[in-house]
């Protein structure tokens, strides 16, 4: 990505205030949000009020529902001899002491207060012997409590008889009234037996006493005809019937399906605001600190961050001039002093780097000037050209004219190769001419074969980097009176780092000498008395090309014969147009 030199440069006192400008709009965008952000708590206390009644009227139909299930099924239970309930209650019939029975059948009911709550109380009628019994303790621990309710459940009783309605679980509760109180009772009868529950109505209001509904909100009971029958208000529950208005507002009313009377919650407004209000300013405090605390950071990081960089960039201007000093032990900054530890130490490595780097071309360029030496060998090339001349003077027409061709392709790859790369066929392709000379001129001293992969005949390689080895065990194939074989294979190799190329050069013959193996192995040159001054290049070149990212081992077969192994990154080849010698 190309960067434009005509960008906009700003020094770090702009970008300061272009970081206060962004401080001030997120903060004012905090302000935005904040009241968007309060706006939404109202919805969602609202939202809260209307599940917190739901969930409530849920609950005490649930309750009811299961009550009126537990009374339909022990009484259900008289034709079977297991249940305790009627056990107890015909001892009851045929004992003229009900002391022991009754105890029993309160101690049976004792669980119901646990399960249903204290304020549901359970009472049991006998018709045959006129009595009426309170079956659930109340919460002072007695049974003898609430007399007057005794006549309203008889008077309910009678009612129930007079309708001759059956006994049905998911029929409503009825509402009796006693003491100026309002009841909710459920009965069920079998044969004379009557088992039933009442509640108050005001009792039903008393878990609401801890929600915080203001100043003007209530929670009410109200019945089938729109009566309030029970409220309760930030004061308690009260005996006075508050009107409670349907269409006020923030009100939410739900219908008892178990029950003839539905609950109605009012939050009221100013409890609402007075909420909101309330996070609004916790939100505008916290706003007015995060105004301070950046006006003290800014004010903070211009003092020592700011001018310290300042003091800093204006001496280090003065390097350009030649004059860099920097002595920063006056600063309390100490990355800065880091920084000028760190920038002399670059200075000193830019130096030495430059100092390498010369070296390097130097050393470059010496070991090209060898190579360039050891193309020029006019003794082979005579050598060529008297073969083909003493062909063509035995009237060997075909072989005289095959050795022009390929001595001309040897040629031209050696004399026309002027870049530092070829692709690894036209190296085999070389290597191919160089041992079809020599089988020419000395035929059946060896074998030869030459195998590159399909997936890396494009990779890229130095000159010569095949060719030195295989001249060199071709030169003592000729030595020998065994008849040796030359392989040459290119294969891909996948590793860590990448794909890399294997070039793997062996023969049949007699190795490497162990001391020239050693030598070898441990990367140094064995230039000696002008012989393996090649090998010896080419380990320069090689060093010089592929910097410890390419591997050269040497090594001598079990079965005979020595192997060179080469391992290179596979890199694709390109030609410049640099007057190499492509595929």
């Amino acid at each position: 990505m190309q960067i434009s030199k005509y960008r906009v440069q700003r020094t770090m006192a702009q970008q300061v205030k272009r970081v206060l400008a962004v401080l001030v709009l997120v903060l004012l965008v905090y302000i935005v949000g904040s009241i968007l952000l309060l706006g939404r708590e109202r919805a969602l206390a609202i939202q809260e009020l209307d599940q917190m009644s739901e969930l409530y009227t849920s609950e005490l139909d649930n309750r009811f529902q299961r009550i009126s299930r537990h009374l339909f099924s022990v009484m259900m239970e008289k034709n079977q001899p297991t249940s305790v309930f009627w056990n107890y209650v015909n001892m009851m019939d045929e004992e003229y002491d009900l002391d022991y029975p009754l105890v029993k059948l309160r101690e049976t009911f004792f669980s119901s207060a646990w399960e249903y709550g204290q304020e549901y109380c359970f009472f049991l009628y006998l018709e045959n012997k006129e009595r009426y019994f309170r079956l659930s303790i109340d919460s002072q621990g007695s049974y003898t409590g609430e007399e007057h309710m005794e006549q309203a459940v008889l008077s309910q009783i009678g009612k129930l008889n007079d309708s001759g309605m059956p006994y049905s679980v998911k029929k409503k509760w009825n509402i009796i009234t006693s003491g100026g109180e309002t009841y909710m009772c459920k009965i069920a009868q079998n044969q004379g037996v009557y088992l039933g529950c009442y509640v108050n109505v005001k009792s039903i209001l008393e878990p609401f006493s801890n929600i915080i509904m203001g100043k003007n909100g209530y929670v009410c009971l109200v019945n089938e005809q729109g009566e309030n029958v029970g409220m309760l208000t930030s004061h308690g529950i009260s005996e006075k019937n508050v009107e409670a208005k349907e269409t006020d507002k923030y009100s939410i009313e739900k219908q008892l399906s178990q029950a003839p009377f539905s609950i109605r919650m009012k939050i009221s407004g100013e409890r609402i605001w007075d909420v909101v209000m309330g996070s609004v300013a916790v939100l505008a405090t916290l706003a007015a600190m995060l105004i301070a605390s950046g006006i003290v950071i800014l004010i903070y990081l211009k003092r020592n961050i700011l001018e310290p960089v300042q003091r800093f960039t204006r001496k280090l201007e003065q390097y350009d001039s030649g004059e860099y000093a920097l002595n920063l032990t006056e600063e309390s900054l100490l990355e800065l002093e880091r920084i000028d530890d760190k920038f002399k130490n670059m200075i000193h490595q830019i130096r030495r780097l430059k100092i390498t780097l010369y070296e390097q071309a130097l050393e470059k360029q010496k070991v090209e000037m060898d190579f360039l030496k050891l193309q020029i060998r006019p003794h082979f090339y005579l050598n060529c050209l008297n073969f083909i001349y003493s062909m063509i003077d035995f009237r060997q027409y075909d072989s005289a004219r095959r050795m022009s061709k390929i001595t001309a392709d040897y040629l031209t790859y050696i004399f026309r190769n002027t870049s530092e790369r070829v692709p690894v066929t036209a190296e085999t392709l070389h290597c191919q001419n160089y041992l079809d000379i020599l089988l020419l001129r000395y035929p059946g001293s060896f074998e030869g074969y030459v195998e590159v992969h399909e997936e890396v005949r494009d990779a890229e390689i130095f000159p010569f980097l095949i060719q030195v080895f295989v001249e060199n065990a071709a030169k003592h194939a000729l030595t020998l009176e065994e008849k040796i074989l030359i392989s040459v294979t290119v294969y891909p190799e996948d590793r860590e780092e990448g794909t890399y190329v294997n070039i793997y050069i062996s023969d049949t013959g007699d190795g490497f000498a162990p001391d020239v193996l050693e030598r070898l192995q441990r990367g140094e040159g064995i230039s000696d008395g002008g012989h393996h001054v090649g090998i010896a290049n080419c380990l320069k070149r090689f060093k010089l090309y592929y910097n410890g990212m390419g591997e050269m081992n040497f090594s001598n077969s079990p079965l005979g014969g020595a192997i060179v192994d080469i391992h290179i990154p596979y890199r694709r080849y390109a030609q410049t147009g640099g007057g190499g010698i492509g595929e």
